[in-house]
């Protein structure tokens, strides 16, 4: 879906019959559709075809490689396509093992031909969607945002990747630089919630490990004392830095008790790991409020 180009479909089954009922539907909607017998085909033209390939249909049974095969190959390449499962009526386990392989969706036969269309359209307008949002990065000069956050790990992921995901883009830095502020990030997260809001030592996970130190997690949130305290996030981004402030709502994280990650006697123990992370990826970072807040900055690395 470049320079305005129609998006271009694979659709790949062994079954001709099904294979023009798809390519006429799609086609009469405006995709350009390229229609393969064998999955070792489709990986053919996604290795040594120029064409942009916005969606790949398959079938989970196929002669030789089957459906689930060729997701597994897509969705290790350096640019997976997103990938519509077709199955039997009778094979649920293999839909499911198909999502878990990373399958955007599935459909299952006999299906309805204006179903599996707006299954399509909905794919790419997502797709579209998310394509458009990355490139708003090219635009931003300068970003500022304040957020208040719970004790949420799976909400510290979604502000660590909201943070980041905008700097390859907007020429701060490769994308492999923002995944390293992204984990740092996490890490000083995780940090202000767990050992300043929750107050939980770091010795429990060198001494407990993840299990006790996960249980502990879950007792403490249960506790009125420590389940109230919310973590704040001060983010700048300026073009030539990004800075990130974070505060807890506790005793804040004693930095000064942590060995050292960087002692080759300390590097494989659990406490101390985010500590390391935080130091290798930025540029600066610095403690303040007894602990409680942690100010990190990256400049560009992209002139």
């Amino acid at each position: 879906m470049k320079n305005g180009q129609p998006p271009t479909i694979v659709v790949v089954d062994d079954d001709e019959v099904i294979r023009y009922s798809l390519q006429k539907k799609l086609s009469r909607l405006g995709y350009n559709i390229i229609s393969l017998s064998k999955a070792e085909d489709a990986l053919f033209l996604l290795k040594n075809d120029e064409r942009d390939i916005d969606l790949i249909i398959t079938d989970i049974k196929l002669r030789k490689m089957d459906g689930i095969e060729l997701l597994r190959h897509i969705n290790t390449s350096e640019n997976p396509v997103p990938t519509l499962i077709i199955t039997g009526q009778g094979n649920i386990e293999d839909a499911i093992k198909a999502l878990r392989y990373g399958a955007i969706d599935f459909i299952r036969k006999p299906f309805d031909i204006n179903e599996v269309a707006s299954i399509v359209r909905n794919i790419l307008r997502r797709k579209e969607q998310h394509n458009l949002e990355n490139r708003l990065g090219e635009y931003i000069i300068h970003d500022q945002r304040t957020l208040v956050i719970p004790v949420d790990e799976t909400i510290a992921d979604i502000v660590a990747y909201e943070l980041t995901k905008h700097l390859p883009y907007a020429g701060f830095c490769n994308r492999s630089t923002a995944e390293n502020i992204s984990m740092a990030l996490l890490e000083a997260l995780s940090n202000a919630m767990y050992h300043g809001n929750l107050e939980i030592p770091s010795e429990v996970r060198e001494e407990q490990g993840m299990k006790g130190f996960n249980d502990e997690i879950q007792k403490r949130l249960q506790n009125p004392q420590f389940s109230h305290r919310k973590v704040t996030i001060h983010y700048q981004y300026i073009g030539e830095y990004v800075e990130y402030i974070i505060e807890d709502e506790g005793k804040g994280f004693d930095y000064t008790n942590v060995a050292d990650p960087r002692d080759p006697e300390n590097f494989l123990k659990n406490s101390g790991r985010g500590l390391f992370i935080i130091q290798v990826h930025m540029d600066e970072v610095a403690w303040e409020k007894g602990g409680r807040q942690i100010r990190m900055r990256k400049y560009r690395t992209i002139q």
